[in-house]
């Protein structure tokens, strides 16, 4: 039925038949996608019900175009703003690219080409986006940490069944909140920022989608994201290069030296919730794709605190962190995965 209707509203929209219209594979949302073709043009046709999330990505779309950004343009909304047709930008993610040729000469260009143009979007959104209309929360706050932090606690440690006493566990969450908010410097943070949300064109141009949930927060975030995410896994002294990269695109030697000292803090912070999520959508729904994430998102965080001097800071964090590489979790896992 909702093939129907947006291919319905998709060829009301062109005036003719398409060629082809297709449904494509869903990932962690609840959006369906369609890909269609007419006269050799193709399109992305998306379908949800959450208007609200639509209204945040048309909304960022608009400005986004407006700037001249690498973003897909909307060709038209339906009327009860469910439906909508979106310029198609590419075959291929950069998680598909970077699956295929691993840490390639063309990898190692389009990672550089897509901090260049992440740099862009923050510089060029500055001031311009109102965060009033964004979807789930206007700004990286004390809000969204906390909810990533109980993200974390919620859907792997207390799902896992690890020891940690509660208390002491909350108010090093709360400690870790104030850490997040003084961070600089500030702007637009796509927040779901990786390769898989980076489509790949032919002539080897990258473009951004999936920035509905964007708001207000540390430039870092993204970059950490994008770097560090654990499918990609890639070499650390490519990250650190990589990371060198960013931060040598700001001028400002002040600014440099904000975002070298945000480093540490956002990792620690995506870590956790990047598991959280593992734990939410694999271990409990039960996405292949996520939970075949869980283990390699155990080491990064894992090889962080082992790493990161200030850990010792958050003693309780420190011990639930080291619980999960132990032998009883890994069985923990099997079992929940096998029940």
């Amino acid at each position: 039925m909702i093939s129907e209707n947006a291919k319905r509203f998709f060829e009301n929209y062109l005036g003719k038949k398409s060629s082809e219209f297709v449904t494509l594979a869903q990932s962690g949302s609840a959006r369906v996608n369609f890909w269609a073709q007419s006269d050799n043009r193709k399109y992305i046709i998306t379908y949800n019900e959450n208007i609200q999330e639509n209204e945040s990505f048309f909304y960022y779309s608009e400005i986004f175009s407006a700037l001249h950004l690498n973003t897909p343009t909307i060709f038209t909304i339906s009327e009860d703003r469910k439906i909508y047709v979106q310029e198609f930008l590419g075959e291929t993610t950069l998680s598909e690219v970077i699956a295929k040729e691993g840490l390639s000469s063309n990898v190692k260009s389009l990672v550089q080409q897509t901090l260049e143009k992440l740099y862009q979007l923050q510089i060029l959104t500055q001031n311009k986006i109102d965060y009033s209309k964004t979807f789930e929360y206007e700004k990286y706050d004390d809000l969204p940490v906390t909810h990533d932090l109980y993200y974390f606690k919620n859907f792997v440690a207390d799902v896992l069944e690890l020891e940690y006493h509660k208390s002491s566990l909350l108010k090093e969450f709360k400690k870790i909140v104030l850490l997040i908010e003084n961070l600089e410097p500030k702007g637009l943070m796509i927040r779901d920022f990786q390769a898989r949300n980076i489509m790949v064109n032919n002539d080897n141009n990258v473009s951004f989608i999936d920035y509905q949930s964007a708001m207000y927060g540390p430039l870092m975030y993204d970059v950490i994201s994008f770097l560090f995410q654990a499918k990609a896994n890639f070499p650390e002294n490519f990250k650190n290069e990589m990371l060198d990269f960013y931060i040598q695109q700001f001028e400002n030697l002040e600014t440099q030296h904000q975002l070298k000292n945000s480093v540490k803090p956002i990792q620690l912070m995506r870590f956790l919730q990047v598991l959280g999520a593992y734990g939410f959508r694999g271990l409990i729904q039960r996405k292949q794709h996520f939970i075949a994430s869980i283990e390699k998102g155990i080491e990064n965080i894992t090889e962080f605190a082992q790493t990161w001097e200030d850990i010792k800071g958050y003693p309780e964090l420190e011990k639930v962190i080291h619980q999960l590489s132990l032998e009883k979790t890994k069985l923990k896992i099997k079992e929940i995965l096998n029940t």
